[in-house]
């Protein structure tokens, strides 16, 4: 989500809407302060709008300094699925899980302040232009729920793969839609002959006594032995990457996110329903420019190790409740930038919580 303020940051003079104005916002005049324009923090830029496009398909605007800053004209992808997935009369595939997730956690970890701007204060971040790999990734994921949702309920014959794709580039950028579009589409190539019955797919599950939860992208019978792993049943985990480097690939024994599944898949026992769990499948798809490539690494976690898991959790759990009642929750600057770039809430700590 875009953040507007309508009001200018020197004189806080309010702003005026201005047609056809690439997200800017017409300054009045005003005989203190000779700012013609604003950008959508309300702070003044003085600009032409060049047409050539940005990295990511937006138009950059340049201000007198030469220095090009990309804005957002496109709908977020989220916001364009939700209205594909309403008009064909469906609700919304994948999205956070019901309760709190690994995802909570692992933001404590990562940095107290982000925490609590995210899940305390719930301040929509401060960014103008949404970051492309994750809208590709998002998209990718659609694709795919889609893909193997097709094969479960024929209700969903309306809203295919394709029909999506057809759909959604009609309203989010088309570039990061076509990208998406071309990974699935190698993915769909390559495992075409593939003998795979998907058992649930976005499978929300959320424990009643905890409220911990999380969402399984697929939960799938494979029925053959196939390289790497036995038949029966998997939690299977999309990820997509451009790089396949071993951190990418094999970098899954220890995750959060995984170990959290397994603990609530044992815990809230879905082996009576989906049979016995065989381990997680992390369906990895490369973005790769010239030539896709596709990985499955199958994680089986030990008992003991989903156990100290959980013990972790209830003492971070603890610091999350000293955090709260203390109101401490420190910036942790060596989070700014990681593994998936800049944090959210990047402009917001660089600009003082403006």
């Amino acid at each position: 989500m875009i953040i507007r303020r309508n009001r200018c940051l020197l004189c806080r003079v309010e702003l005026e809407s201005h047609p056809d104005s690439h997200g800017r916002q017409l300054h009045p005049n005003t005989p203190d302060c000779q700012v013609t324009y604003c950008d959508t923090f309300g702070v003044p830029i003085d600009v032409e709008v060049d047409q050539l496009p940005s990295d990511d398909g937006s138009p950059i605007i340049k201000p007198d300094d030469g220095t090009e800053i990309p804005m957002q004209i496109w709908p977020v992808v989220e916001d364009a699925l939700e209205q594909v997935f309403g008009g064909a009369g469906h609700e919304r595939l994948g999205g956070l899980s019901s309760g709190r997730g690994w995802s909570a956690f692992s933001t404590f970890q990562r940095c107290p302040y982000l925490f609590r701007r995210r899940y305390i204060d719930q301040t929509p971040p401060m960014i103008s232009v949404e970051p492309p790999a994750r809208a590709i990734g998002t998209l990718i994921h659609t694709f795919l729920a889609l893909h193997y949702t097709g094969m479960i309920d024929p209700t969903w014959a309306n809203l295919t793969p394709d029909i999506m794709y057809e759909r959604v580039r009609a309203i989010a950028n088309p570039e990061l839609v076509a990208e998406a579009w071309r990974v699935f589409n190698g993915y769909r190539l390559y495992y075409q002959y593939e003998t795979v019955t998907p058992l649930a797919i976005e499978y929300d599950l959320r424990d009643p006594r905890t409220g911990e939860s999380c969402r399984y992208d697929m939960i799938a019978y494979y029925p053959e032995e196939l390289p790497g792993f036995l038949p029966g049943t998997y939690i299977v985990e999309h990820k997509s990457a451009a790089r396949f480097d071993r951190d990418t690939l094999d970098g899954w024994a220890n995750d959060g996110e995984i170990l959290g599944q397994v603990s609530l898949w044992k815990r809230l026992k879905l082996d009576l329903r989906f049979g016995e769990l065989r381990g997680v499948i992390v369906n990895i798809l490369g973005k790769q420019p010239k030539e896709l490539q596709f990985h499955r690494t199958v994680v089986a976690p030990t008992s003991w190790q989903v156990d100290e898991h959980l013990e972790d959790l209830k003492r971070w759990e603890g610091l999350i409740q000293l955090a709260r009642s203390t109101g401490s929750f420190p910036r942790a600057r060596s989070g700014c930038i990681g593994r998936w770039g800049r944090c959210d809430y990047w402009e917001d700590c660089v600009a003082g919580g403006l």
